[in-house]
């Protein structure tokens, strides 16, 4: 196993043409390593064509000022559009995103669609042939049956939000009913891919995001309970590999009150026992309204025990949140060796 993955990461969601993240994120001494959020279309935009340039350039400036580097590499609404054509693929279009809900509908290849993960892991298998050798690679993100990040998140939106049949009312979860949805299928696309990260990333931390499962149990029906049932669920099968394997929620914010969703019980109450991390829901410099204050997001942090903590590269950038990084730098577990 890599070193185990701790301290303050900065974090980043990769631009197309653009560098990654600036020189200063890797000479900043308060950071202990970086996370690129990249997409799947970006790094394989024709069958067996690779574009690694973006990542080339995170490992090269990782090895330079000896930072560890997170992958989180965005399958689902970002695969390829020549996956969505292949034999046996199938897809339904989703209106869905965190921030926006006026986005417009695009094909999300159903979760547990074997032609799709089945691309996917080869996909993967490219990947870990690339970079799973180096050094600082410490954590790779989960992903697969997932839709619009690394989380484990699928449209739930009851009303108005999708592009589909009149007879689903226009509601997501009426929608997956219809697709044939269960807690079950879900659950075993999970296992199925925490088997392939564990087989192509062995010397890797494999981090599982947490996000509220679908509300329909295995007999069709709406069932809000099943919610944290299959985020359970999906912990279960990852602690299957619980020597290599991490958890985290990445919608932390700065209020007032100690987070109590189930997301963030679960990280913190498996503190000590696997790697556990946490990543801010926004920059606390471009959206301080919705984000909260960044010394507020510290305390939930520092509250849950985490080994690593992830924040906006906008946020480690901005002069007036010196202090509160030197804090969390301070605060967060220091850099060790992995014991396993």
């Amino acid at each position: 196993m890599s070193a185990r993955p701790t301290g303050l990461v900065a974090f980043d969601i990769y631009e197309k043409g653009k560098v990654p993240f600036p020189e200063r994120v890797f000479s900043d001494a308060r950071a202990s390593g970086v996370d690129v959020d990249i997409q799947w279309d970006n790094l394989e935009p024709a069958p067996d064509t690779f574009d690694w340039s973006a990542l080339d350039c995170v490992f090269a400036q990782a090895d330079a000022n000896h930072k560890f580097v997170v992958l989180a590499v965005i399958p689902g609404f970002r695969s390829p559009s020549w996956v969505l054509q292949l034999p046996g693929v199938q897809t339904q279009s989703f209106k869905f995103a965190y921030f926006n809900k006026e986005t417009e509908a695009k094909a999300l290849p159903l979760p547990w669609n074997e032609a799709y993960l089945h691309a996917w892991f080869t996909f993967l298998g490219a990947l870990a042939q690339r970079y799973g050798d180096s050094p600082e690679f410490r954590l790779i993100q989960v992903a697969g049956p997932t839709s619009v990040s690394t989380e484990m998140s699928l449209p739930d939106h009851k009303t108005g939000d999708t592009a589909l049949p009149p007879a689903t009312n226009g509601s997501d979860i009426a929608e997956w009913k219809a697709l044939g949805y269960t807690p079950d299928k879900y659950v075993n696309a999970w296992t199925e891919t925490f088997d392939q990260y564990h087989q192509l990333f062995p010397h890797q931390y494999l981090s599982l995001s947490l996000y509220p499962g679908l509300p329909i149990g295995n007999n069709g029906r709406e069932e809000p309970r099943t919610r944290p049932d299959t985020v359970n669920r999906v912990i279960a099968a990852g602690m299957r590999y619980q020597q290599q394997f991490a958890l985290q929620e990445n919608g932390i914010k700065g209020g007032e009150k100690q987070p109590s969703d189930h997301e963030y019980v679960a990280v913190r109450d498996h503190c000590g026992e696997i790697v556990t991390g946490l990543q801010n829901s926004r920059s606390a410099t471009k959206y301080p309204a919705d984000q909260g204050p960044l010394d507020r997001a510290l305390d939930h942090v520092t509250a849950a025990g985490v080994d690593f903590w992830e924040v906006y590269v906008s946020d480690v950038d901005n002069p007036s949140m010196t202090d509160v990084l030197k804090q969390a730098s301070a605060q967060l577990p220091a850099h060790t060796q992995c014991k396993h």
